[in-house]
């Protein structure tokens, strides 16, 4: 049986309609300043680094899907994985490149060395 990802692409596009109307109300104050910290790691990044953000966003969606899942098994063939790289290819790129076609990836972020690696991810110091 294929899976549908429609509760993923809707889950993405609310999201997305929740930022634009933080952006528009300028309700920034909403989140905490080491959150905003954070993302302006990755912001400052996105121009070199396009892959990074899309893996997160990938990774985040699913752990928003189903909260139980632990995002750095991100390949099927971990026990108790998930396949990161097709969600990716079926949602995440999709969104990007109808949203922000200039920061999308032609195909999926989980095709650098860096994604591709058969590793466990665990906390990595962006800086």
């Amino acid at each position: 049986m294929k899976y549908d990802y429609n509760q993923e692409i809707e889950r993405l596009e609310k999201s997305y309609q929740q930022a634009i109307e933080l952006v528009e109300n300028q309700s920034f104050t909403e989140f905490d300043q080491e959150i905003k910290n954070c993302v302006d790691i990755f912001i400052q990044k996105i121009e070199t680094d396009k892959s990074l953000i899309q893996v997160i966003i990938t990774t985040l969606l699913k752990k928003i899907i189903k909260p139980k899942q632990d995002i750095r098994l991100h390949m099927a063939k971990f026990i108790n994985g998930y396949s990161a790289r097709v969600l990716d290819t079926k949602v995440t790129t999709p969104f990007l490149k109808s949203k922000f076609p200039k920061y999308a990836n032609k195909e999926t972020a989980f095709l650098t060395k860096a994604t591709r690696a058969e590793i466990i991810w665990n906390f990595l110091v962006l800086r």
